[in-house]
């Protein structure tokens, strides 16, 4: 996929759709406070883990992404897919390197930059909002949320948007907590307004959205490529890995059988 001129002026590898805005700032202070800001040969080596504290969520997100990769729907075509909200681009790339074309969008600038700086032989990065105008005449036939579906107050219009982007294809909702319901999600905003304000960053938790999976499943034909449930948790615990997750396929066309989650045993 190639981004032409007149898709924005570049900076740093990274077409330019709208200027940083505060949030930039906020989210480099918070991560740089959780040990979470990693330097280039560290991003090249993802998912691999980086050293302590975060070993244990990456190795959840290399599963999710071995998932993604391995999902029959998806297999054996190349596919436009787009990264919505992927940060330092390691999925983009991994993508990339199964041949498919990848346009990663973030609001985030460093982190967009490192990620042309480390791959950008393969993926195309954008500093957008999911609903910039620019994207209107792009058609894809994946839209990805991986650990990113949280930067989104209203659950349903963005899924919306994200199904008119890929109107014959698959949304994905991954790495993301989805709440048994309203008042769960509810008391999981309070808890990320408490932790960024401990965190010395509270204007930060403005930018996080907690979401009932009722809401994602609302948006249309979906099936589970991972349900979480009492074996699957029982297993994760036997295995040292703790994956809370959903992973929620929106589809055009009924999905090849294999590829659903028989349950959240």
């Amino acid at each position: 996929m190639d981004i032409d001129p007149s898709f924005g002026p570049m900076a740093g590898g990274v077409a330019l759709l709208e200027a940083p805005g505060p949030f930039g700032g906020l989210y480099n202070e918070a991560r740089a406070r959780e040990g979470r800001i990693l330097d280039d040969r560290q991003v090249s080596r993802l998912p691999q883990a980086p050293e302590r504290p975060h070993r244990a969520e990456w190795q959840v997100r290399a599963r999710s992404a071995q998932r993604l990769v391995e999902h029959p729907g998806r297999s054996g075509r190349s596919l436009r897919v787009l990264d919505v909200g992927c940060g330092n681009g390691w999925l983009s790339a991994l993508l990339a390197r199964q041949g498919h074309a990848v346009l990663g969008i973030d609001r985030h600038l460093p982190e967009l930059q490192q990620a042309a700086r480390v791959f950008g032989d393969g993926p195309r990065f954008a500093l957008a909002d999911l609903f910039h105008p620019a994207l209107d005449g792009l058609r894809f036939d994946v839209v990805l949320f991986a650990a990113s579906f949280q930067y989104f107050a209203d659950a349903r219009a963005t899924l919306r948007r994200a199904r008119a982007l890929a109107p014959s294809g698959e949304v994905h909702v991954m790495d993301t907590m989805l709440y048994p319901d309203a008042d769960a999600a509810a008391a999981a905003s309070a808890r990320s307004a408490a932790y960024y304000a401990a965190l010395g960053v509270p204007q930060l938790a403005a930018n996080y959205h907690a979401h009932a999976l009722c809401d994602v499943q609302a948006a249309g034909p979906h099936h589970h490529l991972r349900r979480p449930g009492v074996w699957k948790a029982l297993m994760d615990r036997i295995n040292g890995i703790r994956d809370p997750f959903h992973h929620v396929v929106l589809f055009d066309t009924v999905p090849p059988a294999s590829s659903v989650d028989p349950g959240p045993a």
